[in-house]
Parts: structure tokens; sequence; C-alpha cells
């Protein structure tokens, strides 16, 4: 081996045997790379905002005839297409953007309505009327869904008169959105095409002393464990509805208490699919 050759193979051992102490040197040094890797925290933050998922999308507040809502489309629909129209009334404590989850992936493509509660709660979130459904005053809570369901019947009929709509709209809601929704199919029968009441009651002051011609059909989901708002009233509702000749039916979930639990939402949104879908 020629010198030149020995000189240089000496050299690159001897560079080589210096790449460890060079590492340690290297990650003492304030290292730029890591510097970065805090700012993916604060991506997490939009999400306790709820938003609808790609399926839907939502509004901004806005007001019509005294009532705040937001409005969202399902089925990647254009907002201003004509759609079917549906309004979806969440319970106590709760807000829109929160209830939107409840609807805002229907298998159909439709224009949902979310209305705001009227009295805001100190504790957050909103309600329909102060009263709940296990206080011994049916008196006064039904002076309550009165008070809010004809505050919303004149709103429903702003929406279709204003928005581009498909139909009768149809109502459903949960707790005290399934109350108002039982009332308003049978406050203003000839504005809607379907109610669909979830964990809701009417309560006897609010019961239709007829059936009215062309009484949309009611078919109220419950839990049979529900303690919040108890099955048996429910149900003595519906029997007296049936009696009067209306179209109305209840299916019961074995185990459930006041909740929707996605067999029950499944279903819900199936009953509303049939109902937009038809003719």
């Amino acid at each position: 081996m020629s010198l030149r050759l020995r000189v240089r193979h000496l050299l690159l051992a001897a560079l080589a045997a210096c790449d460890p102490p060079v590492a340690p040197a290297a990650a003492s040094a304030p290292p730029p790379a890591p510097a970065p890797a805090p700012a993916p925290t604060p991506a997490p933050a939009p999400a306790p905002a709820p938003a609808p998922p790609a399926t839907a999308t939502a509004t901004a507040y806005r007001a019509l005839a005294g009532v705040e809502y937001i409005e969202l489309v399902t089925g990647k629909a254009d907002p201003e297409a004509r759609l079917p129209l549906v309004v979806a009334i969440h319970g106590l404590g709760d807000r829109p953007e929160r209830f939107s989850v409840f609807v805002d992936d229907l298998p159909v493509a439709a224009r949902v309505i979310l209305p705001r509660g009227i009295d805001p709660l100190p504790e957050g979130g909103y309600s329909w009327f102060p009263i709940r459904a296990r206080s011994p005053d049916v008196s006064g809570l039904s002076s309550g869904i009165a008070r809010a369901g004809d505050a919303l019947v004149p709103f429903v009929r702003e929406l279709v008169a204003t928005r581009p709509t498909v139909g009768k709209p149809v109502v459903t809601g949960f707790s005290q959105g399934g109350m108002l929704s039982f009332y308003l199919a049978v406050r203003a029968p000839e504005l809607f095409a379907a109610a669909f009441p979830v964990g809701g009651w009417l309560p006897p002051p609010l019961w239709p002393r007829q059936k009215p011609a062309g009484a949309p059909p009611i078919a109220a989901l419950h839990g049979a464990v529900d303690q919040a708002v108890k099955l048996a009233p429910t149900e003595q509702a519906v029997e007296h509805l049936q009696n009067l000749g209306w179209p109305v039916s209840i299916k019961v979930w074995p185990d459930v208490g006041h909740a929707v639990p996605p067999n029950m939402r499944r279903d819900l949104h199936q009953r509303i699919e049939k109902t937009l879908r038809a003719p």
C-alpha cells in the first residue's frame, strides 16, 4: 500500500473514532427541532365546541319569530336547495350545537333546524320551561310546555315560508324536546308531516278532545326504565290519542333510561328518513 493510501486510511479511522463524542455535544446544545413539539397541543381546542361531522354543514345562530336557532344540512346538500325540513328540539340544560349530534348524520339530505331554549340556565345550557316532568305541579308543567310550544308554532311557520322547503316539516326532540314534539303535533296538526318524541310526555291538561282531519302520525320512543320522564304517563297519553283515532304508536326500549342509545337513535333516523322519502 502506498504511503498516500496509508495516510488516507489513518485519517478516515481518526474521523470515525471522533463520531461518538460529536453526538453528545450536539445533544447538549439547545435543540431546535423539539421546540415546535408543543405546537400540536392547541389543536384539540376546537373539540369542546362541538361541530357537525363532514356529513353536515351548520350555520351560526340566527333569529326568526323571536326564536334563536342554528341550521344545518345533512347529506352534503346545498344549503340553499329545496330540502325536507326537520325541527329537532333539545332537552333541559342542553343547547343546539351539542344537540346537533342527535340528527346531524341523518341518512337523507335534509335541512335540520335546532331552536334554542327560551330560558338560559345559571349552570349553563337552556331550558324550555321551568318545571320538570317529575314535579307534582302538572298544571304548571303544562302551562310551561304550552308557552314554549306556542312560541315555536309561528317560528316553524316562518321557517317554511322563508326557507326553500319540500313538504311539511318533521318534528322530533328529546326530554323537554320530546314533550314539545307531542305538543306541537296536537297544537298545530296541519303544520307537520310527523312527530317523533323521544323520552317525552304530553300531560293530561294538553290532551286534545278530538282528532282533526289530517292529524300527523306520532311515533314515540321511550326507555322502559326512564326515571326522569316516566313511561307509564307517556303510555297513558298515547292510549288517549289512540282512542281518539289518532295515528300514534310507542316503541319501548328495555333497560334504557332517560337516554338515547345508538340503536334507538338509528331507529329514529330510519323513521325520519322513511317519512321524508314518502311521496
